[in-house]
């Protein structure tokens, strides 16, 4: 079981129907699920294996949600991080996580350069960082199915405050996320 497989269920389907729409434009499933195919591979070839962790941080966009699938597909762990946290936030969170690609935006690539290597990442994917997400996704196909994983196995990892303010690494797995 991994849950992007609901995905690949309504691009199966409903391939032509609208996914997402911002901006005045619109990703139907087909087109979600293929931006997705590519990310997975491109993050394989990279060297990604099955439980890594790759951390999101950045705002949300069909950009976000294609990558966020593409970790999944690829049978890493999605590690959510908002993407208005300051710099020490982030560095915390990065070094509490430890993922080993990170996809930001351009304007986070600062605060995350000095986490290369030494907080565990290997990879920050974006404008200006090792690679930006047209390269990432130039080097997959649009053919590929989610890798299996079991049904407890992690599928994200979301940081939250609770009361106390400060973030705590909460575990979804692959069931909780599709039921």
């Amino acid at each position: 079981m991994n849950c992007a497989q609901h995905l690949e269920t309504s691009a199966f389907f409903f391939p032509e129907r609208p996914a997402i729409r911002e901006a005045g434009s619109e990703i139907t499933y087909g087109q979600l699920n293929d931006r997705a195919n590519r990310i997975a591979i491109g993050l394989i070839e990279l060297g990604l294996k099955t439980g890594d962790l790759v951390a999101l941080c950045t705002q949300n966009s069909g950009n976000w949600i294609a990558f966020y699938f593409g970790v999944l597909k690829a049978g890493a762990v999605a590690v959510t991080l908002s993407g208005v946290l300051t710099g020490d936030e982030l560095r915390n969170l990065v070094s509490h996580a430890r993922p080993r690609f990170i996809f930001t935006a351009g304007e986070k690539l600062k605060d995350l350069e000095s986490l290369r290597g030494s907080g565990g990442v290997e990879k920050v994917i974006c404008p200006g960082g090792d690679l930006d997400l047209q390269r990432l996704i130039a080097m997959g196909s649009g053919s590929f199915k989610a890798i299996d994983r079991d049904r407890g196995d992690t599928a994200a990892i979301l940081y939250t405050g609770g009361t106390t303010g400060i973030p705590k690494g909460v575990m979804l797995a692959h069931e909780a996320i599709s039921f």
